[in-house]
């Protein structure tokens, strides 16, 4: 003989407003958080996707920040270079000045001059590093400051004292760049034009006067082939320069472009649409009061008022 009895209806009725209130209180959570789950439980089925694309979104961030970083290196080695070739250029003008006139008598000050140009770019440091020193970036890479120290040296070698590890940084996925030059590849030349002249001036055949002797006058045009050599190697390595600039810059564009990108695929995968969540937890909030007076309705009921 079967029962009859109430306890199953107001189980249903239980079992309904428990889930209703679940459903409320996910919708709330979603809405003011704007997450589709408060952890990677509730993104089980894309947690694959989720976390290859924090990876890489990871990796992409530190690319930037290396990228911004040497911009600022580079920007001031362009400057650094930039003083170098001034510096060949004033040289030049210099001893043809010196022709032309037939006069070397501020020729050794325009040198002095010419040289400090060159010694400033050449030691240039950024961040409190020198940029030319190679892995040495603790002293400046050149390691004379006067004119008459250049003369002193035995060998242009012996001025530099950059090591040969140029420096390099990773911008992308593809292989690290090398963003350093080393003094001595930079300066060589046209230190080494700087000290010929010095040691003529202090040699047998100097120094240079208000009137040039023929023989002064036939060294000095020998010397604006090699003056024009050494302006023209370190344009050349300005050039460069401004290559890896260019690089840098295309590299940062491409991580910002895949940034925005890997932002739209995490949010596509966490976030919430906040109007269907919204649509969602005013379903919810009524379906709650709905279970809500269903169950308080039922609970009232007993089969005792209708067997008396």
């Amino acid at each position: 003989m079967s029962r009859i009895a109430t306890n199953v209806s107001n189980q249903v009725a239980l079992t309904e407003l428990l889930r209703n209130q679940s459903d409320l209180v996910t919708a709330q959570r979603q809405v003011s958080s704007g997450k589709k789950a408060s952890d990677l439980k509730g993104l089980a089925q894309q947690l694959g996707s989720l976390s290859a694309a924090h990876t890489l979104t990871s990796r992409t961030e530190s690319y930037l920040q290396a990228s911004k970083e040497v911009t600022g290196r580079l920007a001031t080695q362009d400057l650094a270079l930039n003083e170098v070739s001034g510096a060949a250029d004033d040289l030049r003008q210099a001893v043809v000045d010196a022709i032309a006139l037939d006069s070397g008598i501020t020729l050794i000050q325009q040198l002095e001059s010419v040289f400090g140009r060159a010694l400033n770019g050449l030691n240039q440091t950024y961040a409190g590093r020198s940029l030319f020193g190679g892995s040495r970036v603790d002293t400046p890479p050149v390691n004379i400051k006067t004119l008459n120290e250049l003369g002193a040296a035995a060998a242009v070698s012996d001025v530099f004292d950059n090591t040969k590890v140029k420096a390099t940084v990773r911008v992308d996925e593809g292989n690290p760049v090398e963003i350093g030059f080393l003094a001595d590849d930079v300066g060589t030349d046209i230190i080494t034009v700087i000290k010929s002249i010095k040691d003529y001036n202090d040699g047998v055949n100097g120094p240079f006067g208000a009137t040039l002797t023929a023989a002064q006058k036939t060294f000095l045009q020998g010397t604006i082939a090699n003056i024009i050599s050494a302006a023209d190697g370190v344009n050349t390595t300005v050039g460069k320069n401004g290559l890896l600039q260019g690089r840098v810059e295309s590299a940062i564009t491409r991580a910002e472009d895949q940034q925005f990108l890997l932002k739209q695929v995490v949010g596509e995968i966490e976030d919430v649409d906040l109007a269907e969540a919204a649509t969602r937890l005013s379903q919810a909030q009524t379906a709650v009061q709905a279970s809500a007076q269903t169950f308080s309705i039922l609970s009232s009921l007993s089969l005792l008022n209708f067997l008396r």
